[in-house]
C-alpha cells in the first residue's frame, strides 16, 4: 500500500518553515489544539480530534523531527453508524528540506497519514506502524506516494458507514 502526506502532528507546516541553525533546538512538547476538524475519505468525511502533546526538534542541515508524546487522535465516521476509534500516534516524523525546497519525509512508529485526492488516487487516512517514506513538493503537494515497511490500516474503510 502506498500513499502520502503528513502525520497528524498538525504543526507540520509551521515546523517545516522553522529555520534550522547550527545548534540543535528542542521545543518542549505543548498541548495540541483540540478543536475538531474534518479529514476527507473517498466518499465521506471523518471527524477528528487530537489530544496530548506535540513538539518539534530543529536539527542541523535543514531538518526537523516532529514528536507526539501521548498524542492521540479520535476519529468518528459518518451517520448513521458513527463508528469511532482512538489511536495513540506517538511516532516521530523526520523532515528534511531539500535544495529545491521540496521535503523528504520519513515517519517511524505509529502515525496517521492523510492522503490528498491527487495523482489518480482518492483521499484517505491511514494508520501506519513501522517506517514510511514519501516526498512533498515545496507547496506541500504530493511528489511521491508513501511506502515502506510495517503495517498500514485504511481508517476510511474501517469507519465506513
Amino acid at each position: 500500500m502506498k500513499r502520502w502526506l503528513a502525520p497528524i502532528t498538525i504543526a507540520v507546516a509551521a515546523a517545516l518553515s522553522a529555520s534550522a541553525g547550527p545548534a540543535v533546538a528542542a521545543a518542549t512538547p505543548v498541548p495540541v489544539d483540540q478543536t475538531p476538524f474534518t479529514i476527507a475519505c473517498p466518499t465521506f468525511d471523518l471527524q477528528a480530534q487530537l489530544s496530548g502533546k506535540a513538539g518539534t526538534v530543529v536539527l542541523p542541515g535543514d531538518r526537523v523531527a516532529l514528536t507526539g508524546p501521548n498524542l492521540r487522535i479520535t476519529l468518528t465516521g459518518p451517520a448513521p453508524a458513527l463508528k469511532t476509534v482512538t489511536y495513540v500516534i506517538t511516532g516521530v516524523t523526520h523532515v528534511t528540506t531539500l535544495q529545491d525546497g521540496s521535503f523528504d519525509v520519513t515517519a517511524t512508529g505509529r502515525n496517521t497519514i492523510i492522503v490528498p485526492d491527487a495523482n489518480g488516487h482518492p483521499a484517505g487516512l491511514f494508520l501506519t506502524t513501522g517506517t514510511m517514506h514519501w516526498t512533498l513538493n515545496p507547496d506541500f503537494s504530493e511528489r511521491t506516494l508513501f511506502s515502506g515497511k510495517g503495517t498500514v490500516t485504511d481508517v476510511c474503510s474501517l469507519l465506513a458507514p
